[in-house]
């Protein structure tokens, strides 16, 4: 009947219930035993109680009769009692034994003192009575009557497990097997035979009975799905000349995302792989200190280096701001503002800012520049005074020990500019650069080798901006060098002659000494500001964040508060908010922003949150001193126009430069021109959703440069459309029209002049 297999279910079930039998067993009968046990003893505590009760007093008469015959009768009857072995009186007189002097078993010996009282006198003490209870005769009996029960009881435990198993293998053991068999015939692939189980059917389905259904619903599922996938497999050889052309539509639509999206993800890799936002915050300190380092007393090379330093510090700052702050107002980048220069100063002040480096590496800087040089010439300073220090750098970084020369040599004269075509080389001979790598050494995020990467460092983009660079300025660059060698460095350009001999900007003398509350949350620019400020003997009180300044401010009047603009917890912006709308002592004192960002939208929300201006960052000491004589920074216009906000534009003016100026008008004109007529086909065809985003970018980019009447006009026509209010809109269309051809009139003025 059974066919348990090693290991199997059925054997483990039967051994499981042995093992508890057995275990059930011992346990009972133990408990069992220990029941007779306590029975056995209460026996003999019973006969103990009943001697006591009943034998003591007429022994005791006996004992003081001094009748000895009766006292062996007496003896004799308690021996007669169960499991009494032996019963022995002892007195002055008698010394009597009755049983076995001398039991083999254990024995539990009971001890009863024989006192007599007379008629009269006291209580006599007249000997002691000893019955001693065999034990041995009790544990034989509790052996036998366990071993009895111990037998019956595993006999029937044994029978019932052997039971239980035919029952568990008959019920469920059974059916697991040709369940097993038959997933293993799923497995197979041999789906279309069902499950059938040997078992009578009842009304209510059990556990095994819902197994084997999940399992033939299981058989059914992957019938049904290898039919779908037949299915689909036939539709999709059906169709795949058509998959095939729409395939390679798709792909040659890719290819043009895909060129595309490389183009911008080549945009937005060379802007956050030549700038990053976060070099603003220690280049600001790095200028903030050289320029209180310039008012002390230095000799001659350290002022030299100084100059150096803060000039570098200042071009790079330059490219920054440009970069960060109006990339995403211009397509593309421009060159900085040309400007005179002369080549062998900039040589000179780069190779000072280099020679601790080059001292460090035990390296000789050497610089000769052909006589036949132009003393001044008219160009792309920055973008130079860039490059040459990426060279200088890179050739001092790979050469230790050795020597590292810069050479500018004039080429041609250049016809019709009255130019030159010099070209500028930078060698030394240092580790050298592979032939393979030559190459590819100018793209981004290149380096010679894996080894060099490790032990020199960097990104691997200081060529490829020097590249780049020179492109812009109209140049070409290159290399030639031989591994161990050494490598030379070399780019061509044009740089147009000089219109003038430079001229030095005089520099504002140091007005009163002031009261100033300095509100900055970075220690480093809060001890530029005070030395600056302290320099030209005013009193400064420098606060970290707002509350401090609003307690300030509520304290004592100050002549001037300079504020920085992004302060934990609260803005400068609203700091300066409160402190206009408090009747405290600083309502009307003049507010500076101390901030590096001077995005046009920005500008135009501090100057309305009640600034007079705003200071730059980093600090320079003729701005600070323009602010403190009580010059500000965003002059008024001589004409008012409600067209334009003139201290906004100034603003920029001021800070931007006149030629960033004119592209940003030049743009918001072609902007105006293409949006106008979209918006008129918008507004013709009612389509509501198109007017208002056309509206919301026109007013965004007239906001941008203080179009203020045309941002307004055009906010308006966007909060109609977002309500869908087609009569309002159409009641706009007129003063929108002329908005636009007057802002259009006062653009083409502004890029005349």
């Amino acid at each position: 009947m059974m066919r348990p297999r090693p290991g199997g279910l059925l054997r483990r079930l039967l051994l499981f219930i042995l093992l508890f039998s057995l275990c059930f067993t011992v346990l009972a009968s133990s408990v069992q035993l220990y029941i007779e046990y306590r029975r056995e003893m209460r026996d003999i505590d019973s006969r103990m109680e009943l001697i006591r009760a009943g034998y003591l007093a007429s022994l005791e008469r006996s004992l003081w009769d001094l009748n000895q015959e009766q006292l062996n009768v007496q003896l004799r009857g308690l021996v007669d009692f169960s499991d009494v072995a032996r019963v022995h009186l002892s007195s002055a007189d008698f010394d009597l034994l009755q049983g076995n002097p001398d039991p083999l078993g254990p024995l539990r010996v009971e001890r009863f003192a024989l006192d007599y009282q007379p008629p009269s006198g006291p209580l006599r003490h007249l000997g002691e009575l000893e019955v001693s209870t065999d034990l041995g005769a009790v544990y034989q009996r509790l052996y036998a009557t366990g071993l009895t029960s111990l037998l019956w009881m595993g006999v029937f435990l044994c029978g019932l497990a052997i039971a239980l198993s035919g029952l568990f293998y008959r019920l469920v053991t059974r059916h697991l097997q040709v369940m097993a068999e038959f997933a293993r015939s799923i497995a197979a692939g041999q789906w279309h035979e069902p499950l059938r189980l040997d078992k009578q059917r009842s009304v209510h389905n059990d556990e095994i009975d819902t197994v084997a259904h999940a399992l033939d619903d299981m058989r059914r599922a992957i019938l049904s799905d290898i039919d779908r996938r037949e299915s689909d497999r036939l539709a999709l050889q059906d169709n795949r000349d058509e998959l095939l052309r729409m395939v390679q539509r798709r792909t040659a639509s890719l290819m043009r995302a895909k060129d595309e999206a490389e183009a911008a993800n080549q945009a937005k890799s060379r802007f956050l792989a030549t700038m990053s936002h976060e070099l603003r915050t220690p280049l600001n300190g790095i200028l903030g200190m050289a320029e209180l380092l310039r008012g002390a007393h230095l000799d001659e090379r350290d002022g030299k280096r100084l100059d150096a330093l803060h000039k570098a510090g200042e071009g790079l700052l330059t490219i920054l701001n440009e970069v960060l702050y109006f990339a995403k107002l211009e397509e593309g980048t421009s060159l900085p503002e040309p400007v005179d220069f002369s080549i062998r100063q900039l040589l000179d002040e780069v190779m000072t800012l280099l020679e601790p480096k080059a001292l460090d590496n035990d390296t000789l800087l050497q610089c000769r520049v052909d006589p036949r040089v132009a003393a001044y010439h008219h160009g792309a300073e920055q973008f130079l005074r860039q490059v040459l220090s990426n060279l200088l750098a890179n050739a001092i970084k790979f050469t230790e020990g050795g020597q590292v020369s810069v050479e500018v040599a004039l080429l041609t004269q250049a016809t019709g500019q009255g130019g030159q075509l010099l070209r500028v080389s930078v060698s030394d001979n240092g580790i050298g650069i592979a032939p393979a790598m030559q190459a590819k050494i100018f793209e981004r995020f290149t380096q010679a080798s894996e080894e060099v990467a490790q032990r020199f460092g960097g990104t691997g983009l200081g060529l490829a901006i020097c590249k780049h660079l020179v492109q812009k300025m109209g140049g070409c660059i290159g290399v030639t060098s031989e591994v161990a060698q050494g490598s030379c460095f070399w780019f061509e350009l044009t740089l147009p002659s000089a219109t003038g001999v430079p001229e030095v900007t005089a520099v504002c003398a140091a007005g009163p000494a002031l009261d100033i509350l300095v509100v900055e949350d970075v220690a480093l620019n809060r001890e530029v500001a005070e030395g600056l400020l302290q320099r030209d003997g005013h009193q400064v009180w420098l606060v970290e964040e707002a509350g401090q300044a609003l307690a300030h401010c509520a304290a004592r009047r100050f002549d001037l508060i300079l504020l920085d603009v992004y302060l934990p917890g609260m803005s400068g912006v609203e700091l300066c908010q409160q402190i206009r709308g408090q009747d405290g002592p600083n309502r009307e004192t003049r507010i500076f922003a101390l901030t590096a960002s001077v995005q046009p939208a920005s500008v135009r929300g501090y100057l309305e949150a009640g600034m007079h201006g705003i200071l730059p960052k980093p600090l320079k000491l003729e701005s600070l001193r323009q602010v403190l004589s009580g010059q500000t920074l965003v002059d008024e216009p001589a004409v008012s126009d409600q067209t334009l906000d003139w201290s906004l534009l100034q603003t920029h003016r001021t800070l931007l430069g006149e030629q960033k100026v004119q592209g940003l008008l030049a743009v918001l004109r072609d902007s105006i021109v293409q949006h106008r007529d979209a918006l008129d086909e918008a507004i013709a065809a009612d389509d509501c959703t198109e007017v208002a985003q056309l509206a919301h970018r026109l007013a965004g980019s007239s906001d941008s440069l203080g179009f203020r009447a045309l941002a307004s006009i055009l906010r308006t026509l966007e909060t109609a459309a977002l309500d869908n209010d087609e009569p309002a809109i159409r009641n706009l269309v007129p003063p929108v029209q002329a908005q636009l051809q007057r802002s259009l009139q006062t653009l083409k003025g502004l890029l005349q002049s």
